[in-house]
């Protein structure tokens, strides 16, 4: 049997406002932030996995306070994903030192340490590259964006 799933209520820069639409706790927009909330993919109908049930044990376990990246029904990444990787490319020109091979070379790598593939190990080891050029500031910026979407092995491989 397979686990069966409320709806989550997400805003579309990553707060978690419920694992359980039906809770009462769904509202239109993130009381953090002020964007607006999702309980669907915005490329497919699927609604948001939140938290779950498995049924055949009776156990119910609580959504990870950390959205998922990716849609499981169409796999493409929900928006506050993209807007992650965006706002370390956007952090990423603000590095001095790189030439341009360097800073496509990073930027690219901001999506692939967001799923555990064979490129994952090489985009780890050139976001460290860039953490160590990286000033305090920016360094910390994009270090804390990596934080909250690499896989944990990814993070393992960085050292974070």
């Amino acid at each position: 049997m397979a686990y069966r799933y409320s709806i989550a209520v997400v805003c579309k820069n990553g707060h978690v406002l419920t694992g359980d639409r039906d809770s009462g706790d769904a509202t239109p927009f993130c009381q953090r932030c002020g964007e607006a909330t999702v309980q669907t993919c915005s490329h497919c109908p699927a609604p948001i996995r939140g938290d779950g049930t498995d049924p055949e044990w009776g156990t119910t376990f609580s959504m990870d306070r950390r959205p998922p990246a990716f849609c499981y029904n169409c796999g493409k990444p929900y928006e506050w994903t993209l807007r992650q990787i965006q706002a370390a490319k956007d952090l990423t020109d603000e590095v001095d030192g790189l030439d341009a091979t360097e800073t496509a070379k990073a930027k690219d790598s901001f999506a692939l340490v967001v799923s555990d593939t064979p490129q994952t190990p090489v985009a780890a080891a050139r976001i460290s590259k860039l953490l160590q050029k990286a000033g305090p500031v920016i360094g910390g910026g994009i270090r804390d964006i990596v934080v909250s979407i690499a896989t944990d092995a990814a993070k393992k491989m960085m050292g974070l």
